[in-house]
């Protein structure tokens, strides 16, 4: 397939160029410059028709450019709006005039929330609707839990206790998104505990032991590094997730314990 990936100099586009290019004809575009032996058109999403010509002859757009929850305070909702409301519908009218198939697009479970990040994922999602309804564009929108960069190991692994996915997980869910059978969905990206009800319901009488019964070795790590553990867990579902796009999510605590104790 042809792929234009948008944003392709951040965390998301970049690991996800990595994975695609064996076997696509990938294509990037950023408002900063990227080092790269790709097509590359260097444009601002929010400028209509800024991603006309490198929307050209494409099968798939993996939209990724936005202000996210860490960005909050440090720019304007003017801003928000703009990048991540305004470059969205440009980059759809770039997919229409371009008759571009599908477009994977990054929303976040932040969806959820109050404040004007998730309004901006609110209105994206209605975006992705109406492109899909009135303009029959296949498009998966994947709701990743926080993955945004980390100040170090510890700092990674006391957010994989509470809602943290792992960077690798969001990578490979948009690369799934890409050739699924799905023509339209919205999908949760987050990591898998094995908890059981039985855990969920015991968890408040002593949460240390259900982290240490679940992943061994936790409780010692948990109380070296005095991390804060979450008031309660749950039992995630990803039946959809897992069988509309093949999603399995293969980091959580434990395997942030093997890493964090192989590398010392």
């Amino acid at each position: 397939m042809k792929i234009l990936i948008t944003g392709a100099a951040g965390s998301v586009g970049s690991g996800v160029a990595e994975v695609l290019v064996p076997h696509n004809q990938i294509h990037l575009s950023d408002v900063v410059q990227v080092e790269t032996s790709h097509p590359f058109y260097q444009v601002d999403v929010r400028e209509s028709g800024s991603l006309d010509e490198a929307a050209n002859g494409v099968d798939v757009i993996i939209h990724t450019p936005a202000y996210h929850g860490i960005h909050m305070g440090k720019h304007s909702e003017q801003e928000f709006y703009d990048l991540n409301i305004t470059g969205m519908f440009n980059m759809f009218q770039s997919a229409v005039r371009n008759k571009v198939r599908r477009v994977v697009w990054l929303s976040s479970m932040s969806v959820y929330g109050t404040d004007f990040y998730a309004y901006t994922k609110k209105i994206g999602e209605q975006l992705c609707q109406f492109y899909h309804e009135r303009h029959g564009i296949e498009v998966i929108m994947l709701r990743p839990a926080d993955f945004t960069p980390y100040r170090d190991a510890l700092h990674y692994g006391e957010r994989l206790l509470h809602g943290g996915v792992d960077r690798r997980d969001v990578i490979q869910a948009v690369v799934l998104a890409t050739e699924c059978r799905q023509k339209y969905g919205a999908y949760h990206i987050v990591r898998q505990d094995p908890f059981s009800e039985v855990d969920v319901k015991a968890y408040s009488e002593s949460p240390i032991d259900i982290w240490e019964k679940t992943y061994t070795g936790a409780k010692q790590i948990i109380e070296k590094h005095q991390f804060k553990l979450p008031s309660q867990i749950h039992v995630t579902d990803l039946f959809r997730e897992q069988n509309e796009l093949g999603y399995k999510p293969k980091y959580n605590f434990g395997t942030f314990i093997e890493e964090f104790t192989r590398v010392g």
